[in-house]
C-alpha cells in the first residue's frame, strides 16, 4: 500500500496497530505525521461530519488538547514470542486423584472442593483383587453428581495388584479377571480411561514380561465401548515394564497396536527413570523420542507429580510440586505444550495436609500459575 519514494500512499490510513483502512472521503491530510494519517496530537484526523457544528468541534478540540499524548516509552512492550498465545489459550483440564470413601458418587464433589476440572479415582480398594459390585443406582448417582458439579471423572486407576507380566500363571489369570472387572466398571460409570501399570517380569528378562503382557492384552480382546486402556510409564524399579518410551513402544507392537490402548505419562516416573525433563535439552529429547516412536499421539493423560528421589534413581516416590527434585520449569513445559492442550492432567501427590483437600488446592494453584508463565529456574 505504499506509493513512490517510500511514502504511505494517500489512499490508505493506518490505525497505528498494523491495520490499514481506506480514508474517509473528504478527510483532510494534514500535520507533520502524514505517513500515519495523524494530526499534531498523534490522533487520527476526523473529518467534519454533517450535524456537528463548529462549537461542538471546538469543544472536542479543547478536550483533546487537555489529554497529553502517550509517550512512546509508555506503550506496552511487545510480548516475547509465544507469550501472547499462551495467555489466550485455556489450560488443559486439571485435577487430582481423589478418594471415593462413601461411594464412587462422592468423587465429583471432592473434585469440586479443590477446584478441579477432572479427577481420577480407584473404583474399588487398590490393594484387593475384587471389590463390592457396582449397582445401577451407584452409577446413576455418580453420573448425576458429575452433571451437578461439572467435574468429569477422566480415569479409573487399576488396582496395583494387576500384573500381566508375572511369571506366575495364577497371578496373570487373576490379573486378567481383575482388569476385566475394572473395564466393566469404567463402562458402567461412563469413565473414558483406565490407567494401568503394565507389570513386572520378576526374575525373568524384560522381553519375556513384555511378551506375556502382550499375550494377555490380545486374549482380552476389545475393551467395552468408550473405554480406553492407558499403559503408564514406570520409574524403573526392579524389572517393571514401561521404564522407557522404547519399552512402551515394544509392548504396543507386541500386542498388535490395539486401537483402544493408549499411554499415560507420569512426570515423576519419567524423571526417576532417567528422563531429564527439568532441562530444555532433556525435554526436547523426550519429545523427539515420543514423536519418532509414534507414542506422542497415544498420550491421552498426564500424571503431574514431583519426585522425592533424584534423576535416574529408579525409585518411585511422589512429592508436592516445588518440594521435590524436578525443576518447576518442567511442569510449565508440559502444561503449555500444544500437543497436550486438551489432555487431562491430574495430581497424585501425598494427602498430608490438615485434610484431604489442603495440598491438592495448593498444588492445583501452582499448576495454574505455572501454566500462566514460566518460573525462575531453581
Amino acid at each position: 500500500m505504499r506509493g513512490g519514494g517510500g511514502r504511505v500512499a494517500r489512499d490508505a490510513l493506518h490505525d497505528g496497530e498494523g491495520a490499514v483502512h481506506p480514508p474517509v472521503r473528504g478527510a483532510p491530510w494534514r500535520g507533520g505525521d502524514r505517513g500515519h494519517g495523524r494530526g499534531r496530537r498523534g490522533v487520527p484526523v476526523v473529518p467534519r461530519r454533517k450535524g456537528i457544528g463548529p462549537r461542538r468541534q471546538a469543544r472536542k478540540r479543547a478536550a483533546d488538547a487537555r489529554e497529553p499524548p502517550v509517550a512512546e516509552e509508555e506503550l506496552p512492550a511487545v510480548p516475547p514470542d509465544g507469550a501472547e498465545e499462551i495467555v489466550k489459550r485455556k489450560a488443559p483440564p486439571l485435577g487430582a486423584h481423589v478418594s471415593v470413601a462413601g461411594g464412587v458418587h462422592t468423587a465429583p464433589e471432592r473434585g469440586k472442593r479443590i477446584g478441579a476440572d477432572v479427577v481420577q479415582i480407584f473404583s474399588k480398594h487398590n490393594t484387593r483383587w475384587t471389590g463390592k459390585a457396582l449397582e445401577e443406582d451407584d452409577a446413576r448417582a455418580f453420573r448425576d453428581e458429575c452433571g451437578r458439579t461439572g467435574v468429569r471423572v477422566a480415569a479409573i486407576h487399576c488396582a496395583y495388584l494387576i500384573n500381566l507380566g508375572s511369571s506366575k500363571e495364577t497371578v496373570r489369570t487373576r490379573s486378567l479377571y481383575a482388569l476385566e472387572d475394572e473395564a466393566s466398571r469404567a463402562a458402567m460409570l461412563g469413565v473414558p480411561y483406565l490407567v494401568m501399570h503394565p507389570g513386572s517380569s520378576g526374575d525373568d528378562p524384560a522381553a519375556e514380561g513384555i511378551s506375556r503382557i502382550a499375550t494377555a492384552l490380545a486374549s482380552f480382546g476389545r475393551f467395552p465401548g468408550g473405554v480406553t486402556l492407558l499403559l503408564e510409564n514406570t520409574a524403573g524399579q526392579g524389572n517393571s515394564i514401561g521404564r522407557s518410551i522404547g519399552q512402551l513402544r515394544a509392548l504396543l507392537d507386541a500386542a498388535g497396536n490395539p486401537p483402544d490402548v493408549g499411554v499415560c505419562l507420569d512426570s515423576a516416573h519419567l524423571f526417576e527413570s532417567g528422563y531429564d525433563i527439568g532441562t530444555d535439552d532433556g525435554w526436547e529429547a523426550l519429545l523427539a523420542e515420543l514423536t519418532s516412536l509414534g507414542i506422542a499421539p497415544l498420550v491421552r493423560m498426564w500424571h503431574l507429580n514431583d519426585s522425592k528421589t533424584p534423576l535416574g534413581s529408579k525409585v518411585d516416590r511422589h512429592e508436592h510440586l516445588g518440594r521435590g527434585k524436578i525443576p518447576l520449569p518442567a511442569f510449565h513445559r508440559i502444561l503449555t505444550h500444544k500437543g497436550f492442550a486438551s489432555t487431562p492432567m491430574v495430581l497424585e501427590t501425598p494427602k498430608d495436609g490438615i485434610d484431604e483437600f489442603e495440598m491438592d488446592l495448593r498444588n492445583l494453584a501452582m499448576l495454574r500459575k505455572l501454566f500462566a508463565g514460566p518460573p525462575e529456574d531453581r
